[in-house]
């Protein structure tokens, strides 16, 4: 005669604490996420503000030799400010 001896597994508890806590954690990570990518873009667009007011001073020494190199230059900060 042979026995077989089977083994029924204990179920483990999860501790109530740590559902919450997963989930705090997920929240809290999620906007440190969204607060980082927001104040990116706002000091891209301070960098790029800067840069094009930087080649618009630039513009205006040539204004009253070349005109239309200026102006150039005015149309290029317009568009470096307005790109994303």
């Amino acid at each position: 005669m042979s026995s077989i001896t089977v083994l029924s597994p204990v179920k483990v508890a999860v501790p109530r604490a740590s559902r919450y806590l997963a989930n705090l954690f997920v929240s809290l990570t999620q906007w440190l996420q969204r607060t980082g990518a927001s104040r990116a873009q706002r000091q891209l667009a301070a960098d790029r503000g800067a840069e094009a007011a930087a080649v618009r001073q630039y513009a205006q020494r040539f204004a009253s030799h070349d005109p239309r190199f200026a102006a150039d230059l005015l149309a290029a900060a317009d568009r470096h400010e307005s790109t994303e």
